[in-house]
């Protein structure tokens, strides 16, 4: 089958050839603004002016003429709107010419599938471009989106970045030659030795899966004003945030049990990224795995790629089914060409999950998340877990040694305020800041997230509505979890009356900020959307619980939705 794709979401107006999954070409043309980031306008003019000559050129290097094509398909979203329908209105073109198939396919699913072809096979992918910010995984029949930016994609963070110190657009590829002491244009005179280049402190923001951008670089670019060298604050600036993309793709990798990491967009061109990505995966006993440049960065031959699989899974779009959707949701896409599979129990990998009531032998790995390893011990005759925070290879020392004293102190405080509330949590039994490890009471039950796909009925609203409950109060009595996923509730009984424990409070803060709140709320329900998107009908048992405890919910529930319309994407729930 001879299929072309066309991908026109942003920058770049590409045009790609496959057949029968081998790609035979991928042109392509990128604006690139004389001043400033993108204009939409602009782009889309300038798609127009170079659109039809990339489709040429691709079909002249792949040596098949338009009418031997079988497939056309097009980047329907998310992306520009002026963009889209440019690549859409080629696309339909030589769809009526032709007398072909078309086929509107999602942008961000095609990341996926060409990066499939590395050889992963079920990974989370970390999607890192100008207007994206994601951490995907498929479960249960789609993609589905865990955790992602709260503000702006890291691209557009970096290109803001470069505006302010007079970098041209696309900055990225500039700040990360700056990091490692090299001169770019217009700084000639910055060639230093990378030993010269130092970490300066910036805004670490990670809640649970989610990251956020806006603060990181406003700092940054107060650092440039009071002086601080270029170097290191552009070091400083991409090793904070590439950090924080790590940590978050980890706690998606445990949460939803897989030891392979795919990358995706333009940003993941960076080779730091891609270095300290490697180094999780591997410390996790697991892989990751990058594209090629021209296939990480937006272009027509993944857009191609994907139209094939779908068509081949009898997926037919009419005319009027290929309009543009500029907020095209990953987890939107109902993905035939793969098996759906069915809900099933959660393990994280190289662990073991506890049953009800279960002593686990000293020494068994019990949990293996983004901050620490959890494993059973033995104390004065108690049964414990040691929590401890090894260093995370990815992470410079000056950032990891910040970040385990403050989340362990920060646990303790924790755990023993939200036991104030009346919430079960683990007592701590001892603490060593030396070594980074907690001892914490054992607490006899596997994790909510790891079990509740198997249950079914009047249990699951009993644990949805101790959930509610659980996050209700904590809420009203000032505390935000900041991590607040079923991976980090804990299920004590087997029947009858509902046991509960909450865990991982590292990230949890004092506030009765709604802001805070509806944050809190998103991640719960932006995880559970996700990892258990077949009880989506059940989650007003879950509110039910919540409102029973906090006497603002309703405020709290308009909150969350304010905070979902804000992003770039909308809400499964």
């Amino acid at each position: 089958m001879r299929v072309l794709g066309i991908e026109s979401t942003a920058h770049t107006f590409g045009a790609g050839v496959v057949k029968d999954g081998e790609i035979l070409s991928n042109v392509r043309r990128m604006y690139v603004p004389e001043k400033g980031g993108i204009h939409p306008r602009e782009a889309a003019d300038h798609h127009v002016e170079v659109g039809t000559s990339a489709v040429a050129d691709a079909l002249d290097l792949a040596t098949i003429d338009e009418g031997e094509l079988d497939l056309v398909s097009f980047s329907r979203g998310p992306g520009l709107g002026p963009c889209l329908r440019v690549g859409a209105t080629i696309a339909r073109v030589i769809s009526q010419k032709n007398r072909i198939p078309i086929l509107g396919v999602n942008h961000c699913v095609a990341h996926i599938e060409i990066g499939r072809t590395m050889g992963c096979s079920d990974p989370v992918l970390l999607y890192a471009s100008g207007g994206n910010t994601q951490v995907i995984a498929y479960l249960m029949g789609r993609y589905r989106v865990l955790g992602e930016t709260l503000d702006i994609g890291i691209g557009n963070m970096l290109d803001k970045f470069g505006r302010d110190i007079g970098i041209p657009f696309p900055a990225g590829p500039r700040i990360e030659m700056l990091a490692r002491g090299e001169a770019v244009e217009p700084f000639t005179d910055h060639e230093i030795d990378p030993d010269d280049i130092h970490l300066i402190d910036l805004p670490y923001s990670v809640k649970g899966m989610d990251v956020s951008f806006s603060g990181i670089h406003t700092a940054a670019k107060s650092l440039i004003d009071k002086g601080h060298p270029l170097p290191s604050v552009c070091r400083s600036l991409q090793e904070t945030v590439f950090s924080m993309l790590c940590e978050v793709t980890e706690r998606a990798m445990a949460h939803i049990g897989t030891d392979e990491l795919l990358l995706g967009g333009g940003v993941a061109c960076n080779r730091r990224l891609q270095e300290m990505a490697s180094t999780m995966a591997r410390e996790r006993g697991g892989k990751s795995y990058a594209p090629p440049g021209p296939l990480l960065v937006d272009n027509g031959a993944m857009i191609a790629y994907l139209g094939e699989m779908m068509h081949g899974s009898g997926i037919e779009h009419e005319l009027q089914d290929t309009v543009i959707d500029q907020r095209f949701r990953t987890d939107q896409v109902d993905v035939l060409w793969r098996e759906r599979g069915r809900p099933g129990r959660i393990t994280t990998p190289n662990t073991i999950s506890l049953e009800v009531g279960s002593v686990p032998v000293p020494g068994t790995v019990l949990g293996r998340g983004a901050e620490a390893l959890i494993t059973s011990v033995k104390r004065m005759d108690l049964d414990c877990v040691s929590k401890r925070r090894a260093r995370k290879g990815y992470r410079l020392e000056a950032i990891e040694k910040k970040l385990t004293i403050t989340r362990m102190r920060n646990e303790v405080r924790m755990l023993q305020q939200i036991r104030s509330l009346g919430v079960r949590t683990p007592h701590v039994i001892d603490v060593d800041e030396m070594e980074g490890t907690l001892t914490l009471e054992l607490l006899k039950g596997p994790r909510v997230a790891s079990i509740l796909n198997t249950l079914s009925g009047e249990r699951v609203g009993k644990i949805l509505n101790g959930i509610g409950r659980i996050a209700g109060t904590l809420h009203r009595g000032g505390i935000v979890h900041g991590d607040l996923t079923t991976s980090n509730f804990l299920l004590l009984s087997a029947d009858g009356k509902l046991d509960m424990a909450l865990i991982d409070t590292s990230l949890a803060e004092r506030s009765s900020e709604l802001e805070k709140i509806g944050v809190d709320l998103r991640l719960l329900f932006e995880v559970f959307g996700s990892t258990h998107s077949q009880l989506l009908d059940r989650v007003d048992e879950l509110w039910r619980g919540y409102s029973e405890m906090y006497p603002q919910w309703k405020e709290a529930r308009e909150k969350l939705d304010e905070i979902t319309r804000r992003g770039r994407y909308l809400s499964p729930l």
